[in-house]
């Protein structure tokens, strides 16, 4: 295998062991209730989390296109791998949430430079490769939240941190080892601007109104992102009576199809266009969300819903985050994902919080009406993008 293809799949795979760490919490919900608090408190750590996450990725953004892409993938791994141990060994609310933001803040060094390594690849084949990032951030999901589920049931959740960490120590040697710069540094990154300068180039775009309309729908994409995974495993277990070790394998299986809709969204966005396709997995999630509500507490159901959930939800992943790349400079790439992810995740921290509160002051049943409205919001800002040829 040549050595370029084997950086390709660690770039994807540290994509993978990131968002794994995102959905630990999540995962142990119901095993962290009381320790750590009640759903409003436990909503709280996981807004924590992505909210330095999310935001940190803005900075992080201008340093993709000015330094080593690698270096920065691997220092987020360390970090990660590092903060779950802190959260593992913890035995203190503030020490806790301490673990928590340093999580965020590893997290935050992947997404610029990981996605600005896979856009730089290939124009004709951007949405391939999308997927193929996509692809290792589902699987890493997926994994997480069956192992997570069955570590923490057995061994407790500590140890379900611990192991974890690790696995982020180890990718980041891995990382170290073999990922390649996608081109030299001089040659993609931007001039020694400024903040505002910079920032300027990248809206000095002829699809600014694209750009503008994707960063909206961008915000709804990462309030559905942060919010369902917070609590679908939490809802299926609480409010549709499936045992939590069958809820973290549906958790799994939604996220395992979800890997799959990343790489069929980015193949069918290169071949049928980007709107088409965010279109037709905004308007169908937000009706499987409410469907959810309303099934009954049947496996079969919910396997059922699950299935359609992962697919219709990351259907829209690939083809969104190509679009980014469409309209952005070459030379400012690194910035306009920085800027992506940082309202995806910044913003759309929020939704866990807010999530939190409403299956508190109300019921789970208002989580997810709020989540379907969400999407259709998406549905609806998506009418208003113009196709062009790329």
């Amino acid at each position: 295998m040549k050595s370029e293809d084997v950086s390709v799949i660690a770039v994807a795979s540290s994509h993978g062991v990131m968002h794994a760490y995102l959905v630990l919490l999540p995962a142990l919900i119901p095993l962290l209730k009381g320790e750590l608090g009640n759903l409003e408190t436990l909503g709280f750590l996981t807004t924590l989390v992505f909210l330095f996450y999310g935001w940190g990725s803005l900075p992080v953004g201008f340093l993709a296109d000015r330094r080593s892409k690698k270096t920065m993938i691997t220092a987020s791994m360390a970090l990660c791998g590092l903060s779950a141990i802190l959260v593992s060994l913890s035995h203190s609310l503030p020490l806790t949430a301490v673990g928590f933001i340093f999580l965020g803040i590893g997290a935050s060094l992947y997404h610029p430079p990981g996605y600005a390594s896979m856009s730089l690849l290939s124009m004709e084949m951007r949405g391939r490769y999308m997927g193929i990032q996509g692809l290792g951030g589902d699987m890493g999901m997926a994994i997480s939240f069956i192992t997570t589920t069955v570590i923490g049931t057995f061994l407790g959740w500590r140890n379900a941190f611990l192991a974890w960490g690790l696995v982020g120590v180890l990718m980041a040697v891995a990382d170290h080892l073999v990922v390649i710069e996608p081109a030299s540094i001089e040659e993609v990154s931007a001039p020694r601007l400024g903040v505002v300068a910079t920032l300027r180039r990248m809206f000095a775009t002829d699809q600014l109104r694209n750009l503008l309309l994707v960063f909206v729908i961008v915000i709804f994409s990462g309030a559905l992102w942060n919010g369902v995974s917070a609590f679908i495993l939490t809802y299926i277990n609480e409010v549709k009576g499936v045992s939590i070790l069958m809820a973290g394998g549906l958790s799994t299986l939604k996220y395992t199809v979800g890997a799959f809709a990343q790489v069929v969204g980015g193949e069918l966005s290169d071949r049928r266009g980007r709107k088409g396709m965010l279109m037709l997995g905004f308007g169908l999630f937000s009706l499987s969300l409410f469907a959810l509500t309303l099934a009954p507490g049947s496996l079969l159901v919910m396997l059922l819903l699950v299935v359609v959930m992962g697919f219709t939800f990351f259907v829209t992943q690939s083809p969104m985050n190509a679009l980014l790349g469409d309209v952005s400079h070459k030379d400012t790439v690194g910035i306009t994902y920085g800027v992506n992810f940082a309202v995806k995740y910044g913003i759309g921290s929020f939704a866990p919080a807010i999530a939190g509160y409403l299956a508190t002051r109300y019921s789970m049943d208002y989580v997810f009406y709020f989540f379907a409205l969400i999407a259709a919001t998406a549905f609806f800002v998506t009418l208003f993008l113009e196709e062009k040829e790329r």
